[in-house]
């Protein structure tokens, strides 16, 4: 069973055949991820709300977050791969904003792949597969990020046609979210206010907070939240910096504050995370 909270910051990869493709829906239903499927073999149809997919071989299929999967079938020959993306891990690819808000996709999930594109997307899927699978002294999360951003380059372009109002990749909405996740990596360690980065794009917070809870489906002090959290993680990895000097480098009044943030969004303290990071390695 695929675990809700994935392991690999945010993804999990699994592969399934005809034997066990009730397995993908259940699994699919616990999880409130952005799921890209790649079927390699075989043909497969998808019952969603009122909806009915079909896709056969060499098609991609993207599930947006919340979908409701409430039948599957397939043929014999079914064979597939489902990459299992949590939002948070890819944040920062600004442009999947459209994707990710578009009824057209939604209603239309299903594409398939030709050369040279397919090829390059087949080739790119199997690669991050390859770095998923790595311990981590051979891979890194960072790597695999890269790899996911240039399939999903190749990925939107399928997609982009469905997209009935490409004039919404110039839409104003579009430019605040880019600007906001481009503030969020330089300064979001530091910055925790949502003051501001409302100050930054000129807008009013609560106008801010709306938008962006309505574009990705997650308040923005979770987004800071997370960015902060990300880089305390790191510092607690691969430094010897105490829990005090990693306080005062993320700009916490005290300690004991920073250690209430730490626990609050991620359950657990951060000794015990870097306790836990160390008997991993």
């Amino acid at each position: 069973m695929i675990d809700i909270k994935p392991n690999f910051e945010g993804l999990c990869i699994e592969k399934y055949k005809a034997s066990n493709i009730i397995e993908f829906r259940k699994n699919a239903n616990r999880v409130n991820k952005l799921l890209l499927c790649f079927v390699s073999k075989g043909e497969m149809s998808i019952q969603s709300n009122e909806f009915l997919f079909h896709s056969k071989k060499n098609s991609v299929i993207m599930l947006l977050p919340d979908t409701d999967i409430i039948n599957v079938s397939s043929n014999n020959e079914l064979d597939f791969v489902v990459f299992f993306i949590s939002l948070d891990f890819i944040s920062t690819y600004s442009f999947l904003t459209v994707l990710l808000a578009s009824d057209e996709i939604k209603f239309n999930p299903v594409m398939e792949t030709e050369a040279p594109a397919g090829k390059l997307i087949w080739s790119t899927v199997k690669l991050i597969r390859d770095y998923h699978s790595k311990t981590t002294e051979e891979s890194t999360v960072e790597a695999v990020q890269y790899l996911l951003y240039a399939l999903f380059e190749l990925i939107s372009k399928l997609y982009l046609p469905v997209i009935k109002n490409n004039s919404l990749l110039q839409s104003r909405s579009q430019d605040i979210l880019e600007y906001f996740f481009k503030l969020l990596n330089e300064h979001g360690h530091l910055q925790r206010s949502v003051l501001f980065y409302s100050d930054q794009l000129h807008l009013s917070p609560q106008y801010l907070s709306s938008l962006i809870k309505k574009e990705t489906g997650k308040p923005i002090k979770q987004w800071i939240s997370y960015r902060v959290i990300k880089h305390a993680q790191e510092l607690l990895k691969t430094t010897s910096l105490s829990i005090k000097e990693i306080s005062n480098h993320l700009q916490f009044v005290d300690p004991s504050l920073f250690c209430r943030y730490f626990r609050r969004c991620t359950g657990i303290t951060a000794n015990t995370y870097r306790e836990n990071y160390k008997i991993k390695k």
